[in-house]
């Protein structure tokens, strides 16, 4: 049930529904003790009031806190490394070793490959940025056979509460975690 739902039809017929049974209380009270009750119940509505906006301040905060961060454009541009310790072990230890990837201000992905031998091998693809609340990008094209398996398809975004990182598909490795190292 969303927010303005509940307040429409939670919050708003309780209030006044309390207004009408405060109304009934003050006229049911003697003379004598109208101007007290009336006091009482004023005092009532304004605790009420003043812990309704604490608490509606207290989610706000408590959401803020809990929520994934926003990831904008900066914070995506920036060299990534596999991540050890997503799947730890010897796999993750060498992935980490042989692969660098970079996502540069001119919009593309370059992926820096090491072979047996030592020598890095440079693997380019132009990204096309889309802009949501969350930066993300994409590949011109999907399944692209031409380009490292693991720039082969758009990798996927999964923002945490104070950080991010990209799963790329692999048909050889399965899925590669880059997190971003500077």
């Amino acid at each position: 049930m969303g927010t303005g739902l509940v307040f429409v039809f939670v919050l708003v017929p309780l209030f006044l529904l309390s207004l009408l049974v405060s109304g009934i209380v003050i006229l049911i009270s003697g003379k004598d003790r109208r101007r007290a009750a009336a006091r009482t119940i004023l005092l009532m509505y304004v605790v009420g009031f003043g812990l309704f906006i604490l608490a509606i301040i207290s989610l706000a905060v408590v959401d803020q806190i809990l929520s994934p961060m926003k990831v904008d454009r900066d914070d995506v541009i920036g060299t990534y490394r596999v991540d050890r310790e997503m799947f730890a072990g010897p796999n993750a230890d060498w992935q980490h070793e042989h692969f660098i990837l970079e996502i540069t201000e001119e919009d593309s992905v370059i992926l820096r490959s090491q072979d047996i031998n030592g020598v890095w091998h440079t693997y380019g693809r132009p990204i096309i940025p889309q802009h949501y609340t969350n930066y993300r990008w994409r590949f011109h094209t999907e399944g692209d056979s031409t380009a490292h398996h693991i720039l082969a398809n758009t990798p996927t975004l999964h923002r945490q509460q104070w950080s991010f990182y990209y799963s790329f598909r692999s048909p050889r490795f399965g899925n590669v975690f880059f997190r971003k190292i500077d």
